[in-house]
């Protein structure tokens, strides 16, 4: 059995749960699916767990800050989601979630694996995987990390989707890609002949990862943006997807934007409130007193890490309407 089908046979444990009555069985219920996911995940929020485990912003916190003094989770502040702070697994918290999903996960305690720039993309995706999870439409899960694991080209590989999940009817493999910016979209014909070449050699295998592609995004105009281009290389003279090819990819990509308002409500919207919040003035400023800070760090230290986290932290000030 290799890495991938490991990850998803073991994917689901404790990751969604039953409501019992005693209190005690429902807090270790819920502990555990904190640890499993962050460990499936690499990195998580409270968002998440709070719309998973179907908590309110109180509820949610005591959980996070139990977790916390049991020397499970630690909690690392940044502007680069609406949180305003990530959750990722101490060295202890790994050795708990390896043993709640019986699979070594290959994570490492630092933060420096997690990339901020891509954290509201990454979290996006999560959200929708343990949607469909909750909704009892998957029967397993691999996550972007599984694949580079297998793959080991760790992001360079082509045949990298954002998540892989199995209908939980048909038993097919589905690649979940997540659109969370403009960049590959508008008048970039290019990318996307690249990016249907990708696809195209996985559904026409044999043994390819996946054989449908299902697209979301936070925004409709994306989708329909990325719909739009798809059906102008198609319709190219110079198209090169021949008749039965243009076929499959059509009848194998579906454009899901029902969820678009619920991914931006949740990881974009950064009017939506949060009970712990301060205010945004108060909020703006250490977001520029702490831009100020990584700026200096990267310019004294030229260490790549730091740059990394720079851009995600410009990038999120954007997001969040700080900087223009």
């Amino acid at each position: 059995m290799n890495y991938i089908e490991r990850a998803i046979e073991t994917s689901m444990r404790h990751v969604c749960i039953s409501a019992p009555s005693d209190p005690a069985a429902r807090g270790l219920m819920r502990e555990n699916a904190v640890i499993a996911i962050t460990g499936a995940f690499g990195a998580s929020s409270k968002t998440i767990f709070q719309r998973h485990l179907g908590l309110n912003r109180e509820s949610a916190n005591k959980l996070i800050n139990r977790l916390k003094k049991k020397g499970v989770i630690s909690v690392h502040p940044t502007f680069a989601n609406t949180d305003r702070s990530f959750i990722v697994l101490t060295s202890f918290g790994i050795r708990e979630a390896e043993l709640l999903l019986n699979r070594e996960l290959n994570l490492r305690s630092d933060v420096s694996r997690v990339n901020e720039r891509n954290l509201i993309h990454d979290l996006s995706v999560q959200l929708i995987v343990l949607e469909l999870a909750k909704a009892n439409k998957i029967s397993g899960f691999a996550t972007e990390r599984d694949l580079s694991i297998q793959l080991e080209h760790r992001g360079n590989d082509p045949r990298l989707v954002d998540a892989l999940v199995v209908d939980a009817n048909t038993g097919s493999k589905i690649a979940i890609e997540m659109e969370a910016s403009n960049s590959k979209n508008k008048n970039n014909g290019d990318i996307r002949r690249r990016i249907l070449t990708k696809y195209l050699e996985e559904l026409e295998s044999n043994d390819g990862l996946y054989e449908f592609v299902h697209m979301y995004s936070h925004r409709q105009r994306f989708l329909t943006q990325i719909e739009k281009a798809h059906t102008r290389i198609f319709d190219s003279r110079s198209s090169p997807f021949s008749s039965s090819q243009q076929r499959l990819l059509l009848d194998s990509i579906k454009f899901k934007s029902s969820e678009c308002s619920l991914i931006y409500e949740l990881m974009f919207d950064s009017k939506r409130q949060l009970s712990d919040d301060k205010c945004a003035a108060t909020s703006s400023i250490k977001y520029i007193e702490q831009l100020a800070e990584l700026e200096k760090l990267a310019k004294n230290t030229q260490d790549r890490v730091i740059d990394i986290r720079l851009k995600g932290f410009r990038d999120a000030g954007r997001v969040l309407g700080i900087l223009k």
